[in-house]
């Protein structure tokens, strides 16, 4: 039976999901490869190490199995050891593991298998529900089909332009801020006394049983450092993805705001629905943040996303308009009765201007000139496959520093004028693209 750490190879030298699909059914009975994509894809499952801490790579004599390895993870994802005892902890399975265990219990720890197995791949092979996937609300596409399930009275908001993000308020008081696929954020406990003060119930605050469960939904933004005026989404995100990777300092954490718009139980958001509609949910929210707007000394930590409600599609429209002569993205029209569900809604409809997608990068070019050497473009392709298209435009000088390794693999938001027929493939492509940033907090692209 092959390792683990031979099948992820075998997986990471091709890109075809079919290859992966292919590889992975012909290793259907090896339960430790089980073990570690569950280990690892496993959104819930997180092991508050951001940073793998150094340790001794020398030989011994004697090497554990790889499965004592994954059995002795649980003191860290149950956080039975934490700070300096849990990386101390980490060491001492790292430094009795085989070279390629320990590099497999790096990549276990660090989310991510580096071999372009995504969890509907996995899911795909290993059953429906086998890896968790982490819920997220979607707004529909602008067109005809979505707006006949707006119902009027509807609201209005705008569409922001920071990372999408949670607040999950556990029954513990436990808090965490994950991004829209799962991934833990590392801001240095910043939302925490905050998100308590909305959730808390009364009695002590030793009385953890006391705390509400919950999940806010929102946007988060960065402030400048003197605090006036919110980055750009460029800027803000980038600062913002050093909080996915575990390196954001704390005065950067300071300056992170949420601006929400969603209020969901925490039993509903687990399976993906809520029945609770969205006027209700809005005005349970609109009302804890007012209370602690009111009382904390943080009062401005989150932020209710403003609100106008419309009687029809021409309302919206003048409002979509407005909010492009202010240079604002567009808007999102909301059904105000609608559920909460894990899927792109109906009920809500996105109006934007300029066409953005989210596209999986398979290859490194060099470029040439001026930059040879350097990277040129980078080859990207949507989830399906149907379209592929060299990005080259829209990266800086310090960009295109990046290797092979630092982008491909990763998710990038592309802006672009239209869908276009590649005419020398089956395939689409896409005129004009233009990188926009590398979205650290997805793992899955647009499907076409």
């Amino acid at each position: 039976m092959k390792s683990v750490i031979e099948i992820l190879n075998e997986l990471e030298s091709d890109n075809s999901r079919l290859f992966k699909v292919d590889v992975l059914e012909q290793n259907l009975d090896n339960k430790l490869l089980e073990r570690v994509l569950k280990a690892t894809l496993d959104p819930y499952t997180q092991y508050y190490i951001k940073k793998i801490p150094d340790y001794d790579r020398g030989d011994k004599e004697f090497r554990n199995p790889l499965e004592w390895a994954l059995d002795n993870l649980d003191k860290l994802s149950s956080r039975e050891l934490t700070g300096n005892i849990a990386k101390q902890h980490l060491v001492d399975i790292l430094e009795n593991l085989t070279a390629s265990d320990a590099d497999v219990i790096e990549r276990v720890i660090g989310g991510d298998l580096r071999c372009g197995v995504s969890t509907s791949t996995v899911n795909k092979v290993y059953g429906k529900g086998f890896i968790s996937t982490y819920p997220c609300m979607l707004a529909g596409a602008y067109n005809e089909k979505n707006f006949k399930h707006i119902k009027y009275p509807a609201l209005v908001q705008t569409k922001l332009d920071g990372m999408r993000a949670n607040i999950l308020m556990f029954d513990d008081g436990k808090v965490e801020v994950r991004s829209r696929n799962g991934k833990l954020l590392e801001l240095h406990n910043h939302f925490d006394d905050y998100s308590k003060s909305l959730f808390y119930k009364g009695a002590t605050l030793d009385n953890l049983s006391q705390f509400r469960d919950g999940v806010i939904d929102g946007e988060l933004v960065v402030l400048s450092e003197d605090g006036t005026s919110v980055l750009d989404r460029k800027t803000g995100n980038g600062i913002l993805n050093k909080a996915v990777k575990g390196t954001i300092t704390k005065e950067d954490a300071k300056r992170v705001r949420m601006i929400a718009w969603d209020l969901i139980p925490m039993d509903d958001f687990k399976i993906g629905h809520s029945n609770v509609p969205y006027f209700d949910r809005l005005e349970v929210l609109g009302i804890r943040l007012e209370e602690a707007y009111n009382t904390s000394p943080d009062g401005d930590l989150i932020k209710l996303v403003p609100n106008i409600p419309v009687e029809n599609i021409e309302q919206a429209n003048e409002l979509f308009q407005i909010a492009l002569n202010n240079g604002e993205e567009g808007i999102i029209l909301k059904n105000g009765d609608s559920p909460w569900e894990d899927k792109r809604s109906k009920y809500q409809v996105k109006m934007k201007a300029e066409l953005e997608a989210d596209l999986l990068v398979t290859a490194w070019n060099e470029g040439t000139g001026r930059i040879e050497g350097k990277m040129g473009s980078v080859t990207c392709v949507s989830a399906d496959g149907g379209l592929e298209v060299n990005v080259g435009s829209g990266f800086n000088d310090e960009d295109r520093e990046m290797v092979a390794e630092d982008i491909v693999g990763k998710i990038i938001t592309v802006k672009y004028n239209e869908v276009i027929q590649d005419k020398r493939k089956s395939t689409k492509s896409l005129f004009l693209p233009i990188y926009i940033e590398t979205r650290l907090d997805k793992s899955k692209a647009d499907i076409l």
